[in-house]
């Protein structure tokens, strides 16, 4: 009966640690959401346009295909034959996730334990690049959008954050998958790993500040960036 004991102790002692660590997460999250980077932001009035738009959950950047300098033609960097039927589309929308999220998404399947078991304990999942290209934003459940105008040297540093952040072959994105959920939009890989700490949301927040743009110091969750956008 002794085992029995010790299983039952160890079980208990499993259960607190967990609860322990789920409390420091989320002090942590508070913490982060509400400790702001880029505080002292200024404001462009007018620019190339930067729109980041989320539900809370999930959050996208959205980009006009090519801006008014000329500075990048998303879809020719792309320069990939198999998305030029999209090639009158006005915006580019593009977000960071779970590789093994996405794909189950995409094939509409339930998402497996073991995926979010991964998501939450292991801290170098492979990720995607998802990749939108749309005339219009994307009407998610309860979204919020907010619009930023960004000067020449702010979209630069944009452009550098997120092509770094694509895995390519003699300068082109590698392909994850040609197929997305609704037919105009594609998986690529990337070079980043996903993880509790280094979440979707986590990757919108990193973009906005590689151009100085407020933005929460650590953001899991949509929520904790836009109250610093909306400041």
């Amino acid at each position: 009966m002794r085992w029995l004991i010790h299983i039952k102790n160890l079980f208990f002692f499993l259960l607190q640690l967990f609860f322990d660590l789920l409390l420091l997460y989320i002090l942590f999250t508070l913490i982060g959401c509400f400790w702001p980077r880029n505080k002292h932001e200024v404001k462009n009035s007018s620019g190339i346009p930067l729109l980041i738009h989320g539900d809370g959950f999930h959050t996208e950047l959205y980009l006009p295909v090519e801006d008014s300098l000329h500075l990048i033609n998303w879809m020719n960097w792309f320069n990939d034959d198999t998305i030029r039927k999209h090639q009158n589309k006005k915006f580019i929308s593009i977000a960071w996730a779970d590789a093994d999220w996405m794909t189950e998404v995409a094939a509409n399947e339930r998402h497996r334990f073991s995926t979010v078991a991964e998501i939450v304990a292991l801290p170098n999942n492979n990720s995607i690049m998802h990749v939108q290209w749309r005339d219009t934003v994307w009407p998610l459940k309860q979204p919020v959008t907010v619009k930023r105008y960004l000067s020449t040297s702010q979209y630069r540093q944009l452009i550098n954050y997120i092509q770094w952040s694509f895995q390519t072959s003699d300068g082109k994105p590698i392909v994850h998958s040609y197929k997305g959920f609704y037919g105009y939009d594609y998986m690529y890989k990337s070079t980043l790993q996903y993880g509790l700490f280094t979440t979707c949301n986590q990757w919108t927040s990193n973009a906005l500040h590689a151009c100085s743009i407020r933005t929460a110091t650590f953001s899991p969750f949509g929520w904790g960036l836009f109250h610093q956008l909306k400041k």
